[in-house]
């Protein structure tokens, strides 16, 4: 079946009206035609003009007639329509198929449907009954803002043809703002609908169902775990309007593999409207997610796998007349901690010239936690160079497992970790028999992996708990091969007194460089079971009391906790730092206080 149309290209002679401008005049302008222009924009579906004429008068005309401006980029000359199709079609950034060209003469539209494959055709005995084809349903925009977005994006691209000094040049003229908008359930329809109808620059093609109430639902689903993916609404304006919203990105919180310097995540979703094409909106966001992992599927009009340098766009927190632009209050930040690195460093990101996410992440068959205090230690105090052949036999990345990222950081830099792992002091780490270094490693599988000690643990007793991705014969095999290497080189290390603990913490405030800051993110206390119920945690109780304790001792050390955010029990989720969107949103907020206050180290 033909697509639903969401452009019209109108011929003028003897289609829209009767009569022929050159030669004898126009004998009707049809008003009906003039009114189903109007009836098509309050649908969502543009007009435009394909016309051999004169493009002064005709657009005086026009404009006479109160038509002129619900028609976009409007093509009047005397070349042929062919290739004037193909470049309007081009320009408006649709699918052929999505285009219909009415047009009385049979040559022209024969020319087009040969020149342009997809691109639907009809002649002007279609037009009584175009209104009532279903083709032509489209939806509900009596406020015209489709028009008016593509009626801006004229406007640019006119500036754009006459500007002087390239591209680029043009592009820092045009004072691009973005805004990224993090409540996505409150504009689920536009972001469903960037997902499903977007496709020269939808990088992954995940389709949500065509059905509304079913696209609702599965839209629910796949943002309801705030600390497992982060999405976003991209809105854009520059100084000719506002574009609205023409991107949604959706991260989960692992990738393939570890890559040094780009975000531990990959993009589920990554889609953006044309309407902003050439400005690099696409590659600017992909650049400030920290450049996930992303698996593009089909052709794309952009290329992100080369970086870019986008210095045309600046972030702005909302579009508003009196909106304050974000105040960063560090060149560098370093985030070090668990799962919820990557919720936390979504809103960090403004406030940062530079952020640095070092979470728990995957390997293979392995799962890496880096969320310790004594681990942080233990990675600061050996370097890649000494790590590298444990890492290979291993098979993990050097980084971030090795390197003294206190040292190696610029003056300025804010370092938050979390060290919650070690806040119950139960959990088991592996120390290296000779070279004392510790690791926290546990396989990657179901319930229950993380009470595998490899030491302790039979390889039968290893691989019952990987769970369905231990099914993958590479991730078992490794996880064995890691097993036997940490039997033969490791002890295995359960417990740490409080002692222990609170001088882990004043090492690492010790070994910030001067003129930089920490502050430690620290757990809610209360942590919701896999079976729904809430349980309490002294131990992660007691253990921030004493960090709030050590910090006070430190005019430059500060602690921010969870609990400070958690408005209700019900924005706590399944897992220790599982929360609502809101909670990671409002403590990233309380984490830029938090350093604001803080002097620097002397």
């Amino acid at each position: 079946m033909p697509e639903a149309v969401r452009l019209v290209v109108w011929d003028l002679d003897e289609t829209f009206w009767k009569g022929t401008v050159t030669e004898g005049g126009i004998r009707e302008y049809v008003a009906a035609h003039h009114d189903m222009v109007i009836t098509l924009a309050r649908r969502g579906i543009l007009s435009t003009i394909c016309s051999k004429n004169d493009e002064a008068p005709i657009l005086q005309l026009l404009e006479a007639h109160g038509i002129r401006e619900y028609f976009v980029f409007p093509s009047i000359s005397w070349a042929p329509k062919g290739p004037r199709l193909a470049a309007l079609i081009e320009e408006i950034q649709l699918r052929p198929a999505s285009v219909m060209f009415i047009d009385d003469n049979p040559n022209n539209r024969a020319e087009a449907a040969a020149m342009i494959p997809g691109l639907q055709v009809e002649n002007e005995h279609f037009l009584p009954s175009l209104l009532d084809d279903p083709r032509f349903r489209g939806k509900d925009d009596s406020g015209l803002t489709r028009l008016a977005q593509y009626k801006l994006m004229e406007t640019r691209r006119r500036a754009q043809t006459t500007a002087e000094g390239g591209n680029e040049a043009f592009l820092r003229s045009c004072d691009i703002r973005i805004a990224i908008e993090y409540d996505v359930a409150a504009h689920a329809d536009r972001a469903i609908e960037l997902i499903n109808r977007t496709n020269q620059l939808n990088y992954t093609k995940r389709r949500l169902p065509d059905d509304p109430h079913a696209a609702r639902a599965a839209f629910a689903r796949e943002i309801e775990a705030a600390h497992l993916r982060q999405s976003g609404l991209v809105r854009v304006v520059d100084k000719y309007g506002d574009y609205g919203f023409v991107g949604f990105f959706q991260t989960e919180n692992e990738r393939a593999e570890y890559v040094a310097g780009e975000a531990y995540r990959s993009l589920r979703h990554f889609c953006f409207s044309c309407r902003t094409l050439g400005m690099l909106v696409e590659q600017w966001v992909y650049e400030y997610l920290g450049r996930p992992q992303l698996r593009v599927e089909g052709d794309v009009l952009t290329d992100l796998s080369v970086p870019h340098n986008i210095d045309w766009i600046r972030l702005v927190p909302s579009l508003g007349a009196d909106a304050v632009a974000f105040e960063q209050v560090a060149p560098h930040m370093v985030v070090v901690g668990g799962c919820e690195t990557n919720a936390i460093s979504v809103y960090l990101s403004p406030y940062a010239g530079r952020l640095e996410m070092m979470g728990n992440f995957r390997a293979g068959g392995l799962f890496v936690r880096l969320n310790s205090a004594s681990g942080a230690l233990s990675t600061i105090n050996r370097t890649r160079a000494d790590f590298a052949a444990e890492a290979a036999a291993l098979e993990l990345p050097v980084e971030p497992m090795a390197g003294d990222y206190f040292a190696d950081a610029p003056a300025g830099t804010v370092f938050i970790i979390n060290p919650s792992l070690d806040g119950p002091g139960e959990r088991r780490r592996y120390r290296h028999k000779t070279r004392g270094w510790e690791l926290t490693i546990t396989p990657l599988g179901g319930q229950g992996s993380g009470r595998v000690d490899f030491n302790e643990s039979s390889d039968a007793e290893v691989l019952q708990v990987i769970g369905a991705r231990g099914r993958l014969k590479a991730a078992r095999d490794h996880v064995l091969r890691a097993a036997a290497h940490i039997r033969a080189n490791y002890d295995s290390i359960y417990g740490m007194s409080m002692a222990e603990k609170q001088q882990n913490i004043r090492d690492l405030a010790d070994r910030v460089p001067p003129g930089c800051k920490i502050v430690f993110l620290l757990n809610h206390h209360a942590m919701r079971r896999q079976n729904g119920e809430l349980g309490t945690y002294d131990g992660m109780k007691i253990y921030a009391e004493m960090i709030r304790a050590v910090a006070a001792e430190y005019p430059y050390l500060g602690a921010v906790s969870f609990t400070e955010t958690i408005e209700d029990d019900s924005q706590i989720l399944v897992g220790g730092n599982h929360y609502e969107r809101l909670v990671y949103l409002r403590t990233a907020e309380r984490l830029v206080e938090k350093v604001r206050a803080l002097e620097i180290k002397k």
